[in-house]
């Protein structure tokens, strides 16, 4: 099991000084994933070391935490693939006191690096890792794991949804004792772990973990406590909070199945929440968070008629102002707090639509124009949220209708609006602008908005010439 990479063998000539693998870049070998990251260890000097490897590479040591002297190189190995190597510097008198200070079992290994080999015969083990990730557990090296660092339970629900690991029993009572903590982390560093755990298949699985196991996520967001108070009605047999969960629940289902939607729909669904908004973070990971709060105003616009029934006509809108502070909290970027707003605010217009019968060619253009490209995100909520309503309601019940109704909806958009939200590489304001000399950019915009829905109803075609035939003839 003697394992050797290329860089390895250069780090190790840099110095004379023990080199140890570390942490996860062992445990990943052990439950054999490819190490793409590794952690090293360095006796003395890595911050010079990691410099001096960096500059052979004609790359930078970035700096991650200048107080305990933790530098990263990034790089392409001969595949191709990104290769990440941390370089710290040894904490304690020894190995055995760097790794007592590490989070969990699994990642307190170490592996001594000799003549640029990688012996995994060899594994420095004092806290018996190698049986917990035999055991699929997830364990504490010590009992003040998170008093020391509160970020860790959430690195250990991260684990486990990464590694499809158990907690211990004594990990259970820990975050119990210490979950009030997760109040003092910054909003940036749980939103990098929540958004890990939203990047996985069983996302709601997570959070409703955290909810009803470890009383954590309520501490996180104390949003979702009034949410379980309200919600039951005619239409919902469970409060808001269940029913939230179960539609990011549903989303999943939707989104991973291979046969839920026709190829070309599916495709472009895929296609579509695998982008990337900011942040690193997809569509997809803001959807769900999406899911999970699209009923979070519920709580405070809650009322009762003349008729004794609950109601609560206005919850999007009082959710569009509740999903701004949790972006801020997050420390969200504004792209993606105008994209969780928009969505929590309009997620009902699918089912207004339905309700209404009204699918109109009037009805779908105002629809898409106002929505644009975040409008194949409010059908799959909107489909989402009527199929967990009635899956509770009536489990048996046949959900075709909607469904039609739903690919329906996202079919016109695609082969009738797509291609029109940016036609500026056939005509756009300046050409209108030369030709016409208008100069009033909200005339601009109106004809505009004018060619784009003759294009959308066929009166005309996506071609130049014909559209500005069509411009003279409006002006």
């Amino acid at each position: 099991m003697i394992f050797t990479n290329e860089y390895i063998q250069e780090i190790d000539k840099l110095t004379d000084k023990d080199i140890y693998l570390v942490g996860g870049s062992v445990r990943d070998y052990i439950i054999k994933k490819k190490i793409e990251d590794f952690d090293l260890i360095i006796q003395d000097n890595a911050a010079s070391i990691a410099e001096a490897f960096a500059s052979s590479k004609n790359v930078r040591a970035i700096p991650l935490d200048k107080g305990n002297n933790i530098l990263r190189v990034l790089l392409n190995n001969s595949d191709n693939a990104k290769v990440t190597i941390d370089f710290s510097a040894l904490k304690g008198k020894d190995i055995h006191d760097d790794l007592s200070k590490r989070d969990f079992t699994m990642n307190a290994l170490a592996v001594k690096i000799e003549e640029g080999k990688i012996n995994f015969s060899q594994i420095i083990d004092p806290f018996s890792g190698l049986d917990d990730i035999e055991k699929n557990i997830i364990r504490e090296v010590n009992e003040d794991i998170f008093a020391k660092d509160p970020i860790r339970m959430l690195r250990a629900i991260r684990f486990m949804s990464q590694l499809n690991f158990d907690i211990s029993d004594s990990m259970y009572g820990l975050i119990h004792s210490n979950n009030n903590r997760i109040k003092d982390i910054p909003g940036e560093k749980i939103s990098n772990e929540i958004f890990k755990i939203l990047g996985l298949k069983r996302a709601y699985y997570y959070f409703s973990f955290m909810d009803k196991h470890l009383n954590m996520l309520n501490k996180i967001f104390p949003e979702i406590d009034p949410m379980k108070d309200v919600g039951r009605c005619k239409y919902h047999v469970v409060d808001a909070w269940t029913h939230s969960i179960h539609t990011m629940r549903v989303i999943e289902k939707i989104i991973y199945a291979n046969g839920y939607f026709e190829n070309h729909l599916r495709k472009a669904y895929e296609d579509h929440t695998n982008k990337i908004m900011a942040n690193g973070h997809t569509r997809l990971q803001l959807i769900k968070i999406a899911a999970l709060f699209h009923d979070i105003g519920k709580p405070k616009a809650r009322w009762v008629d003349e008729t004794g029934r609950v109601r609560f006509r206005g919850h999007e809108i009082v959710g569009e102002e509740i999903m701004a502070d949790i972006s801020v909290r997050l420390g969200l970027s504004k792209k993606e707090k105008s994209f969780l707003c928009k969505i929590v605010k309009e997620h009902m217009w699918p089912l207004t639509l339905y309700k209404t019968n009204d699918v109109s060619g009037r009805a779908l253009y105002n629809l898409f124009k106002n929505f644009g490209e975040s409008t194949l995100d409010i059908i799959l909520i909107g489909l989402a949220d009527i199929i967990s309503t009635r899956q509770l309601l009536k489990p048996h019940e046949e959900m075709g209708m909607y469904k039609v109704h739903a690919e329906y909806l996202a079919n016109n958009y695609l082969t009738r609006f797509k291609r029109l939200e940016d036609i500026s590489h056939i005509i756009n304001g300046n050409d209108i602008l030369e030709k016409y000399n208008i100069e009033d950019k909200r005339v601009i915009g109106e004809i505009l908005d004018s060619v784009k829905k003759a294009i959308f109803f066929g009166e005309i075609p996506l071609e130049r010439e014909r559209i500005l035939k069509y411009v003279e003839e409006l002006l």
